[in-house]
């Protein structure tokens, strides 16, 4: 019943029901006291009223009775007319006053009082007649009058009885409204008392049933705060009431179901990001270990390409010594047809010459072999480094189609310096054909020419092909660098964050939440650092690196 009431009616209860009781006894104090008045105008205004006509009446007879005693003597004693008639008329009026008195009497009296005020009247009537007779007779003789007398003397007998009687039922109905008074008196008395008693018994009851009934809500929100200050959540008030202590109590268990979602939400969103951050970690030691392998690629890469670049060099100044030896053998060639006496020596020469372009032609197939060997390593690197050697790529496969070209042509120099040494060295034996050959030496000369210029172009191209393969072999040993860098800073970024979520489960594990999650989170929820968790991983290909910028490339790019 309380519980249903708010705050302030239950503050209002006990001092309204001290009012309501306080209205009570109020009223029946006024009860009472009516009670009283009317008990006490019934002693006063009716009692002592009636007592005291009967009194009188009683009293008005015997005084009348004896003035007929003084009448008949003053009669015996022959006074004076004038004397005897006022002594009879006051002895009437007295008979009169009594018969008045009774009549009263009989008006407002119950049924006892008016029996006894009835008969007092017949025997007044009675005693009147035996008196007025006795007066009479008096008058005519007193030996008569004298026994009238004595009947008169018995209904006044009668009637004094009657009266008598009378102002003893009066004495008595006073007694007995006084008596009626004094127990109503106390009666009213105890009755108030035990009212009284009733109220306070009340008063304290109901106080003491609503001081306990916010007491205990209270007691109850007080010991929830303080388990919640303990960080125990599992604690609920379930309180049913309707005042505001009550809707306090259901907002805290609201409060207190809505904090244990959000620590069950963090604290699982602790162990995703916990169990990502190790994920990162880990990836981060194969990314380091691959980059590791890259650099080391890309250095040999970077050693390759400076030996192509040499050979390369090589060779564009290999061509140029054969665009030189040709453009002499041009000059010779023209100048044979002059010279043919000095046929045999310049035969010699050009035999010599032949050699020499033989050694050349040998050496440009070589390095054509050798660009091609490197064109193919260059392609497979690029193919290891997959989107970023897409250029790289292109670039391999244009030196190696250069290369094979070299080497093509190369092999087709060849082929005609050995059709020279053979005419040379048939040229020793048919000098004298040397005029018409010369024609065919001269066309030959310009062939070669021709092809050195080829050859030439064709080095041009390489070295301009190589030094993009180095521009592409420098940026990709950039990017490595900047790889190696970024690897660090996620190596750093995921340890941070492995730091960030264990110190997010510390501040977790002070509460206890309601569903059992406190458990695994205080006991069963383990969140590792991140140098036990390193030490507990799969160790990689050759093992973990030293540090992430162990790598010669990138050492020396650091410096």
């Amino acid at each position: 019943m309380l519980n249903k009431l708010r705050i302030g009616p239950k503050l209002l209860l006990a001092p309204g029901m001290v009012l309501t009781l306080l209205l009570l006894l109020s009223a029946a104090a006024y009860y009472g006291m009516v009670r009283q008045n009317a008990s006490l105008e019934n002693m006063v205004q009716v009692r002592a009223a009636r007592l005291k006509a009967a009194a009188d009446v009683s009293g008005d007879a015997r005084h009348a009775h004896a003035n007929i005693y003084q009448l008949l003597a003053w009669i015996n004693g022959s006074f004076a007319k004038n004397r005897l008639d006022a002594l009879t008329a006051d002895i009437g009026k007295k008979q009169a006053a009594i018969k008045s008195q009774l009549n009263a009497l009989a008006a407002v009296s119950d049924p006892a009082e008016r029996k006894l005020v009835d008969a007092s009247a017949r025997a007044l009537e009675a005693y009147r007649k035996s008196v007025a007779e006795t007066i009479e007779l008096a008058q005519v003789d007193q030996s008569i009058a004298t026994n009238s007398m004595q009947k008169a003397e018995k209904e006044f007998g009668v009637l004094n009885g009657h009266l008598a009687q009378l102002a003893t039922l009066e004495k008595s109905l006073s007694e007995g409204a006084y008596a009626a008074a004094k127990a109503e008196f106390r009666t009213f008395g105890f009755t108030l008392a035990v009212l009284v008693l009733l109220s306070i018994a009340m008063s304290l009851l109901v106080t003491m049933l609503v001081r306990r009934a916010m007491l205990r809500d209270i007691r109850a929100i007080s010991d929830v705060v303080a388990e919640l200050a303990e960080g125990r959540l599992s604690a609920g008030i379930g309180s049913k009431g309707r005042d505001e202590i009550a809707e306090t109590s259901r907002a805290l268990d609201h409060t207190i179901a809505n904090l244990n979602q959000t620590l069950r939400t963090v604290l699982t969103s602790v162990r995703s990001i916990d169990t990502a951050s190790q994920e990162i970690a880990t990836g981060n030691l194969d990314l380091s270990s691959r980059t590791e392998i890259q650099a080391g690629s890309l250095e040999e890469t970077a050693s390759a390409m400076e030996g192509l670049t040499l050979a390369v060099k090589e060779n564009a100044n290999n061509a140029r010594m054969a665009n030189e030896l040709a453009a002499s053998a041009a000059n010779l060639a023209a100048d044979g047809g002059k010279a043919v006496d000095r046929a045999v020596t310049t035969m010699e020469r050009i035999k010599a010459s032949s050699r020499k372009i033989v050694e050349i032609i040998g050496v440009i197939d070589g390095i054509s072999f050798q660009t091609n060997i490197l064109a193919l390593n260059a392609a497979v690197e690029a193919a290891r480094a997959g989107e970023q050697g897409r250029g790289f790529a292109v670039v391999a496969a244009e030196v190696r189609t250069l290369a094979q070209r070299s080497a093509a042509a190369a092999k087709e120099i060849k082929a005609l310096i050995a059709d020279s040494v053979a005419i040379i060295d048939g040229g020793s034996a048919s000098v004298n054909e040397a005029g018409s050959s010369m024609g065919h030496i001269v066309a030959s000369v310009r062939q070669v020419n021709e092809i050195i210029e080829r050859i030439s172009v064709a080095s041009s191209q390489q070295a301009e092909g190589i030094a993009e393969v180095n521009n592409a072999v420098g940026q990709m040993d950039d990017m490595t660098q900047q790889n190696a860098a970024l690897v660090e800073q996620a190596a750093a970024a995921a340890a941070s964050l492995h730091e960030q979520t264990v110190t997010l489960a510390e501040a977790v594990a002070v509460f206890k939440i309601d569903d059992g999650g406190a458990g695994e989170n205080a006991d069963g929820n383990e969140f590792h650092h991140p140098g036990e968790r390193r030490a507990s991983s799969s160790p990689m290909r050759g093992g973990p690196p030293p540090s992430l910028g162990a790598s010669p490339s990138v050492a020396r790019r650091a410096t």
